[in-house]
């Protein structure tokens, strides 16, 4: 989304002026690509600024199943004078909402929803509150870019991600199995089995940090692989940046898969405004993929006591680096090749 359609977007607003009697919505079209219908809209008499996206559903949305908003809220609009053709829903600024993020993310995902070719009016209807709930992820976060540990293990997390797809992995598949940034238990659900991967920068040793009582336990999910990615700050190697551009690349002839990437990398805290602090350069040292067994170093349910709930350690992992395998190797154990 360019600036000009956010400026767009401003100069309607300050357009929409009513009067005292005033009541309902004013819109002007907004010249937004793609299928949907775009307004810039002000309800009165509240005087609140909104944009208005119509679908062509059959049905309009359930308001209980629409996504609760930071700052802003979404609403099933019903207005006579916007037509029938279209189902409308409305992103509304709070008073409390920040002009500047709002206009940021309805760009984002004007720009999400007009990049999407020839899909289906509710995949695009998916698509659109897909991002809505990464942006409200996204709001969510006390820091604005990602921390130096995070960069890396999304680095990390992106480096398998890219090396499934070029395993022959299906896109829409592939990005439906990276729940990292979702909160899933592990980074990846595959085939039948999972993958969690963990990512350091450190020329020596390779320690990893587990997170929850169950993250190792194959009798919760299995097989449970652990992909242990050791990366090297090189100016020869490629920035974050560079790397969610090389998937992108990957996905852009599946254009529903790389709109649910973006939104998951928003959900993990990225947005390409902020690229300029993610200058780190990485090349990738090696990977080792190492099944998750009983003579795994671990902890878990069965062997610790049971009145232990929750827990969060350190593992050690050098002993068992021999132990990896390939990735088609552990793509193959997991069913997906």
């Amino acid at each position: 989304m360019t600036l000009h359609i956010e400026d767009e977007i401003k100069t309607a607003w300050s357009a929409l002026t009513g009067d005292k009697e005033s009541t309902g919505w004013l819109t002007v079209p907004v010249s937004a690509t793609g299928t949907c219908k775009v307004m810039a809209a002000r309800r009165f008499p509240e005087n609140v600024e909104a944009i208005l996206v119509g679908f062509e559903l059959e049905s309009s949305p359930d308001p209980k199943q629409l996504p609760k908003g930071k700052g802003f809220s979404v609403e099933v609009i019903y207005d006579v004078h916007l037509g029938s053709n279209y189902k409308w829903l409305g992103l509304v600024k709070l008073p409390t909402g920040s002009e500047d993020i709002f206009l940021g993310m309805i760009g984002d995902i004007l720009d999400i929803v007009g990049r999407k070719g020839e899909v289906s009016q509710v995949s695009l209807f998916s698509v659109f509150l897909g991002r809505i709930r990464a942006w409200q992820d996204f709001m969510s976060r006390p820091n604005i870019e990602l921390s130096s540990e995070s960069e890396i293990g999304l680095f990390g997390e992106l480096c398998m991600l890219e090396a499934i797809l070029h395993s022959g992995v299906e896109a829409s598949s592939a990005v439906d199995a990276w729940e990292g940034p979702l909160n899933g238990l592990q980074d990846f659900r595959l085939g039948h089995g999972a993958v969690e991967v963990k990512t350091t920068t450190a020329a020596q040793g390779l320690s990893v940090k587990i997170f929850s009582i169950d993250q190792l336990d194959d009798s919760i999910i299995s097989p449970i692989f652990l992909s242990a990615v050791r990366l090297k700050v090189s100016s020869l190697g490629k920035t974050l940046p560079m790397m969610v551009k090389s998937i992108r690349i990957l996905l852009l002839s599946q254009p529903i898969a790389l709109a649910d990437f973006d939104s998951r990398l928003l959900r993990a805290g990225y947005l390409d405004s902020h690229t300029d602090f993610y200058k780190r350069s990485f090349i990738i040292n090696d990977i080792y993929n190492i099944i998750v067994d009983s003579s795994f170093p671990r902890l878990i349910k069965a062997n610790v006591p049971s009145d232990i709930t929750a827990i969060k350690y350190e593992i050690n992992i050098d002993s068992v680096l021999s132990k990896g395998v390939s990735l088609d190797n552990m793509l193959n154990q997991l069913g997906v090749i």
